[in-house]
């Protein structure tokens, strides 16, 4: 049990980073906010 719920946080964390990562390679090409409720919008 308690190695599930291990292996679900590693997962978590490994997709967190994964979005992170992919996040700031993306400001290069214009810089995005995140607005809850309508998603990233792109800052002028």
């Amino acid at each position: 049990m308690k190695r599930i719920v291990s292996l679900i946080i590693l997962v978590f964390c490994f997709a967190a980073f994964v979005l992170s990562a992919t996040g700031c390679k993306t400001q290069s090409s214009g810089s995005r906010e995140f607005i809850p409720g309508k998603g990233w919008v792109p800052t002028r």
